[in-house]
Parts: structure tokens; C-alpha cells; sequence
């Protein structure tokens, strides 16, 4: 129960650090400033694993790089720019289009050799399988 809550206590940490960075702190990665918009993402846990959903309208597969570098999981690509037609009279204009990075920290249970990712209609899930919990090992002490 513990690491359940260490770990989910760390996940939104890094979540309120991701927000909160979103509009221009110090310690904001260089990427975020150079990205258009951030995906919505929701984030569960079960006794086996996590999951987390990401909204992906518009993008391909192939345009969403996922990445695990020292426990931090990554993900990042592009929307495909339309191409804009100058007769076109746009009174508001909603749907962005360009580069979006999201950044998460994982906690120590997980199995980061077991990761998956797919998408669905739009939606990118990544599947953070937990490693398994160490089984307390007994030591017989020996006497003279």
C-alpha cells in the first residue's frame, strides 16, 4: 500500500510540475517552449499496471514518438499542418495544429522493459506494467 501511494503521490507531482510549467517557469524543458499545444492525459493505476490515455486527434501513429530515457517517459510529435487556403475568411479557428510534447516520471514499480503503446481513434495508450513486488527474503542465523 505504501509504494502504491509513493507512487501515485510522485505521479502528481509531476503532473502539478507539468501544468504549472506550461506558461513560461525557469525550469520548463526547452521543448515546451517550442510546442504548439499539450494533449489532454489521464492517468489510472491497477494492482497489475498503469495507464495512461492520451487525446491524439489528427495525428498518426507514426507522427507520436514514445521514449523512456532515466525513468522519465516521453512523448512528442507533430499534427500535420494543413495547408492554408488565403480566400479562406476563418471567424475562429480552433483546431491547432504543430509540435505538442508531455513529459511524465515514472516510479520505481514499474516494468519499464515491458511498456506498450497503440493508438485507437485518436487516443494514444501507453500501458506501464508494475515489476513485481520483492518477496521478503528469510535468513536462518546460524549460532557457534
Amino acid at each position: 500500500m505504501n509504494q502504491t501511494y509513493n507512487a501515485l503521490t510522485e505521479l502528481h507531482r509531476e503532473l502539478g510540475r507539468v501544468f504549472d510549467n506550461r506558461y513560461g517557469s525557469a525550469r520548463e524543458p526547452a521543448a515546451y517552449e517550442t510546442s504548439n499545444w499539450a494533449p489532454q492525459v489521464d492517468i489510472t493505476e491497477t494492482p497489475e499496471n498503469f495507464r495512461v490515455l492520451v487525446d491524439l486527434p489528427g495525428v498518426k501513429p507514426g507522427e507520436v514518438e514514445v521514449t523512456l530515457h532515466n525513468d522519465v517517459l516521453t512523448i512528442k510529435g507533430a499534427r500535420d499542418h494543413e495547408k492554408e487556403v488565403e480566400q479562406e475568411n476563418y471567424k475562429r479557428r480552433e483546431r491547432i495544429r504543430g509540435s505538442f510534447f508531455r513529459q511524465f516520471s515514472l516510479p520505481e514499480s514499474t516494468d519499464s522493459d515491458a511498456i506498450k503503446a497503440k493508438t485507437t481513434n485518436g487516443v494514444l495508450e501507453i500501458t506501464i506494467p508494475k515489476s513485481a513486488k520483492p518477496v521478503p527474503l528469510t535468513i536462518t542465523v546460524a549460532g557457534e
